[in-house]
């Protein structure tokens, strides 16, 4: 029978919390150690005890009893409602019928995000997909933290997501799992420590420096700009210093549209049936360019470094490092697997914060006027550094909840290696799960107007109150992203030094649509007009 279990503390998000080790897992347990089986088993009695939640109920009145069936209390808040008892004792979880043949593999290749969210409205909480991908949503937040926390062992990466990442990253920490992924964590942790981290608040200052300059340059002549492209520039710019303390100006023409064509032809893969990397033409031809564009890249620099013997970057510090168990170090191509990986999910995830972060203060000009008024208080004229970061709250908070509307990494797919539990149906050994932060961080039960843009939700009270897993844009357990600490030292810099000397308003007339692709991103250039800060005060009152 599964075993109580019982909610983790909340820190409060506004500054990243190095206290837990990201090595050895929340409160220090080992990731080596079988403790997550011992207090988890199939599922936590969170899993069991709480009822699918179903958002198209519609109103009940207040004296209807709450269920109890199964040995399964009802003490969700919601009033019963009839369909609880089909739903609990059903075979399978609940889902769209979809094609008779082809399931809603269709709906999910068109629009993932969509699919997605259609079906937590329609079913609730876990939702089975029908067809040739055989998966199943998991929305609530205690089922996220059973899948990516309390029993992760039990939920690695599917081989085939696993095997398409590992074409663009090799063995690295992003593609590896088990052992393989330990060794990769260990080795590289200490780069990513916050005291390590802080000595690159001035790298992030001026490359913004420097991108605000060429607006300032280019506006007399233009004031319409690509946001996304410049924060996919300014986010390799800080990552290229970071890593080789080098400037990528000529190189970002060359890596940017690599990248973005291997991510493209990843998404492709993973969401398809059959895998078009195993047929020649067109398509893995690219991709296999953008291989060898982003290998022409990395590998004579990594060699250089090692030749250099410098130490103050986080590819020397990859060099200098050994296995505190083995005293293995990283071999060349190794380095090259981790440092590609840094890029995949390093420089396009910042980029993808950023530019929703652009889009939605144009689009709420009280919430700009706050970030405005902070930067002018905490900063009174002078640039920002890694001092200021705890007193640049309410811009911290509002990137908070840009990525709660759009998360970068919006979709964590899983496979399930024995059979489970989780919200009282079985889901079986082999089936795919997908955890779908664009869905839990749109939950009615934790989110009031989900889809509202309310910085304030993230004030430390707030997010006291919440679930630990109603929001995990950088994910969750020992898999929880490396870099979390590496953007939320980047992004409120960049947000504050624009601030300063510029406003952006969304182009008129402009339509957004996002991507679901690898990242969640427009899918279209987001063109903003540019202006200077003189001007602001004149178009904020207007």
């Amino acid at each position: 029978m599964p075993t109580q279990t019982t909610s983790r503390a909340v820190t409060r998000p506004d500054l990243p919390s190095m206290q837990d080790n990201p090595v050895d897992g929340p409160a220090g347990r080992s990731l080596d150690s079988d403790d997550s089986h011992s207090s988890q088993s199939a599922a936590g009695a969170s899993s069991t005890a709480r009822r699918p939640f179903l958002p198209s109920h519609g109103a009940a009145t207040t004296d209807q009893p709450h269920l109890t069936v199964l040995g399964i209390q009802g003490t969700n808040p919601r009033p019963f409602h009839p369909k609880d008892v089909l739903m609990s004792t059903a075979l399978a979880p609940p889902g769209p019928r979809g094609n008779l043949i082809l399931g809603s593999i269709r709906d999910i290749q068109r629009d993932n995000v969509q699919a997605f969210m259609s079906a937590f409205r329609e079913h609730g909480d876990i939702v089975r997909f029908r067809g040739p991908l055989k998966i199943d949503l998991l929305v609530h937040p205690d089922y996220v933290r059973h899948v990516l926390q309390d029993n992760h062992k039990n939920f690695p990466r599917p081989d085939k997501v696993q095997g398409c990442l590992s074409t663009i990253v090799g063995g690295g920490l992003v593609a590896a799992e088990g052992k393989q992924w330990l060794r990769s964590r260990r080795l590289t942790q200490p780069a990513f420590h916050r005291e390590m981290l802080l000595r690159f608040g001035e790298t992030f200052t001026q490359s913004t420096r420097e991108m605000l300059n060429s607006w300032e340059r280019r506006i007399a002549t233009d004031d319409v700009i690509d946001v996304k492209s410049e924060m996919m520039h300014l986010s390799l710019a800080n990552l290229a210093r970071a890593l080789f303390r080098q400037d990528w100006t000529d190189e970002v023409a060359r890596i940017e549209p690599a990248v973005a064509e291997a991510l493209r032809f990843t998404h492709k893969r993973m969401t398809s049936p059959v895998d078009p990397y195993r047929m020649p033409g067109a398509g893995r031809r690219r991709f296999d360019s953008a291989l060898e564009t982003i290998n022409s890249v990395l590998f004579p620099m990594i060699e250089e470094r090692r030749r250099s013997g410098e130490h103050t970057d986080l590819v020397s510090m990859l060099i200098d490092a050994s296995d505190p168990e083995t005293g293995e170090s990283f071999t060349d191509a190794q380095i090259r697997d981790e440092v590609s990986g840094f890029f995949v999910a390093g420089h396009e995830t910042v980029s993808a914060a950023l530019t929703w972060t652009w889009y939605l203060l144009s689009l709420n000009p009280d919430c700009w006027r706050g970030v405005v008024d902070e930067v002018e208080r905490v900063l009174g004229g002078r640039e920002p550094t890694v001092e200021d970061l705890p007193q640049l709250t309410y811009t911290t908070m509002v990137l908070h909840e840009a990525m709660r509307l759009y998360p970068p990494i919006f979709v964590y797919m899983r496979c399930v290696e024995s059979d489970d539990v989780v919200g009282g149906y079985t889901i079986p050994q082999g089936r795919w799960v997908v955890i779908c932060p664009y869905v839990t961080h749109r939950h009615p039960e934790f989110w009031d107007n989900p889809e509202g843009f309310e910085p304030e939700r993230f004030t430390p009270e707030k997010v006291a109150a919440r679930p630990r897993m109603a929001y995990f844009p950088f994910g969750g357990g020992p898999r929880k992203c490396i870099g979390d600490a590496f953007a939320m030292v980047q992004m409120p810099l960049v947000v504050a030094m624009v601030a300063q000397r510029f406003r952006l308003d969304l182009l008129a007339g402009l339509k957004v649509v996002p991507e679901p692709a690898i990242s969640l991103r427009p899918r279209d250039p987001l063109l903003m007009r540019v202006r200077r800060v003189e001007d602001r005060k004149g178009m904020v009152a207007r």
